[in-house]
């Protein structure tokens, strides 16, 4: 990496660093969270109130109440029903509890309902219910602690990993983070893809590009964006990791928290290792993608719909993870998880729920990084074919003419061939073209993936 390309993307990064726009991508999670964390606080303040609920006329079932504590309600007793609703009216009590035949009913007003937890009543009630069986039966206590007592079971997961205990626990924190990795994934992708697009695209627009060109390379411009994006999306990521290294001694008894860091510390670093550079080459795939796009734009408001089928080809990965859970042995699914571009969420929701192994996932990862450096090759020749044309055709047809090495309507004949039309090797005095020679390997792939998941 020469010291132009540095200085590119010390520029790029420079530029959107200083802007409003960024800023606003970053800290818009902490206004979410902002806003969430309001939201719960005045909803906890709610439930935490100590609700008042008064028994009609059962000592047995009062006395069983109140001596639960975690009901977090006032019990009163109160001699007929026609008080408990008088009661309940004038509002001296949130609710009233009425037994009949061992039905019970509660009864609250929809300002006070959410005072009282029914999974918590339910429970405290069958527990009395219980004990007033065993007692019409003749059991004991013990004879009722020996039925109410639990069965043992150790929960054991067989995956093509082997057997191992704990398996629960080990898929539902990778589950969890996987998801939260395909959205991060999804999300810094279509931020950035974008950005480096429409800087591209504001250059050639503005005719910036010209003059750019005129002190450094191409190739230089090209690398050197993509370097600035990538200091960018680090900056973002470590913006979040230091802000909440800062926040969490104030947010660590939060269950939303306490959940998260449960999740991180059942997760096995095999996994975590994955995960990140299966996150970093798929973003950085997507990137050059959007550069080679955005390089055949004529105008900065083509930069959007050119860049939109990347969006949709990117949800293609994350909506199959979703579909995948329910349906983890479909075929479809199994081989779009080797797919570069679409493997960076699919086989990482494959892999962390262990429908994938670890072979199957660094093979995908293997592909992901070919893939990425074969259209980084590939994007570096369109970008320097179209930096400074602006013709008139489709994008979609300029895009298809550089592959296959015709020229478009503004460049001049006689021109190199593109990187994929040059000859690879002769055969029997004729050249065959690269784009030949790739496409063989990419079926021999694809058959191999086949085979490779018919075992």
């Amino acid at each position: 990496m020469n010291g132009q390309t540095w200085l590119v993307a010390k520029n790029t990064y420079r530029n959107k660093v200083k802007s409003f726009g960024f800023w606003a991508i970053v800290l818009s999670p902490f206004l979410v969270a902002a806003i969430y964390l309001i939201i719960g606080l005045v909803v906890n303040s709610g439930f935490n109130q100590t609700g008042k609920l008064a028994v009609v006329n059962n000592a047995q079932i009062a006395t069983v109440l109140k001596a639960d504590k975690s009901l977090n309600t006032s019990i009163s007793e109160v001699s007929s029903l026609e008080v408990a609703k008088t009661e309940l009216t004038d509002g001296k009590v949130d609710g009233y509890l009425t037994e009949d035949s061992g039905k019970f009913t509660l009864v609250t007003t929809n300002k006070t309902s959410s005072k009282f937890n029914q999974t918590s009543f339910q429970a405290a009630l069958t527990q009395l219910k219980m004990q007033v069986t065993a007692a019409t039966l003749g059991l004991s206590s013990s004879d009722l602690q020996k039925l109410m007592t639990p069965a043992s079971l150790t929960m054991k997961t067989q995956s093509q990993n082997g057997t191992g205990s704990g398996g629960d626990a080990k898929i539902g924190a990778n589950m969890g983070i996987a998801t939260v990795i395909s959205v991060l994934i999804f999300m810094l992708l279509m931020i950035y893809a974008g950005m480096v697009a429409q800087e591209i695209g504001n250059e050639k627009s503005n005719r910036i590009m010209e003059t750019l060109l005129a002190v450094t390379s191409s190739k230089v411009q090209y690398y050197g964006k993509i370097l600035g994006v990538i200091l960018l999306t680090m900056t973002q990521l470590s913006f979040y990791a230091i802000g909440f290294a800062i926040a969490y001694p104030f947010i660590k008894d939060l269950d939303a928290v306490k959940s998260m860091t449960g999740l991180i510390s059942g997760i096995d670093l095999g996994f975590g290792i994955y995960v990140f550079l299966m996150s970093f080459f798929g973003i950085l795939g997507y990137l050059f993608l959007a550069s080679i796009i955005a390089s055949l734009v004529n105008e900065q408001a083509q930069v959007q719909q050119a860049v939109q089928p990347l969006t949709f080809f990117s949800m293609i990965g994350y909506i199959g993870g979703i579909a995948g859970a329910a349906v983890p042995g479909n075929v479809v699914l199994r081989v779009l998880s080797f797919i570069p571009f679409i493997s960076p969420t699919l086989m990482s929701s494959r892999y962390a729920i262990q429908f994938s192994s670890a072979t199957e996932a660094y093979i995908a990862l293997g592909l992901q990084i070919i893939a990425t450096l074969a259209v980084a090759k590939l994007g570096e020749r369109i970008y320097a074919r179209n930096v400074l044309s602006y013709s008139s055709e489709k994008i979609f047809t300029q895009l298809i003419k550089n592959i296959t090495g015709r020229e478009t309507s503004s460049n001049q004949a006689g021109k190199s061939k593109s990187f994929l039309m040059r000859p690879a090797y002769s055969l029997r005095g004729k050249e065959v073209p690269v784009w030949r020679v790739l496409f063989v390997i990419l079926v021999i792939i694809i058959i191999a993936i086949f085979n490779f998941l018919r075992r």
